[in-house]
């Protein structure tokens, strides 16, 4: 996985200096624990195919890729319908080894007493 460096810090700055990372932490940790992250960062996938390969509900994981698609933490491509993750996205979102991972920064904000637990 080839990570530019600067996208990284882009994505990582747009995503801390919104009000989203309150709204969507419990929504991170969420999709972390049921692979919803790893599956899309490791094949990009409709909603249908998403919900299939994570066992999940296709009703809820549509209506989770459109919100995050629009906030621009996935990509979407209309003509196939597909969503996916920049290297970028997946390092940030999906890679529990990788040092951006945010699910570790939200652990570490509810430890710090920063996030209401």
């Amino acid at each position: 996985m080839a990570i530019h460096t600067g996208n990284l810090a882009r994505f990582y700055s747009a995503f801390h200096h919104r009000r989203e990372p309150v709204i969507y932490a419990s929504t991170i940790v969420a999709s972390n624990r049921l692979g919803l992250y790893r599956a899309l960062a490791e094949n990009p996938s409709s909603a249908e195919e998403l919900a299939n390969t994570t066992k999940t509900e296709l009703c809820c994981v549509s209506e989770w890729l459109a919100d995050l698609a629009a906030s621009g933490y996935l990509q979407y491509d209309a003509a196939s319908q597909r969503y996916w993750m920049t290297e970028e996205q997946a390092y940030a979102l999906a890679d529990k080894a990788g040092n951006a991972f945010i699910r570790g920064a939200f652990a570490t904000w509810r430890n710090t007493k920063l996030f209401a637990r």
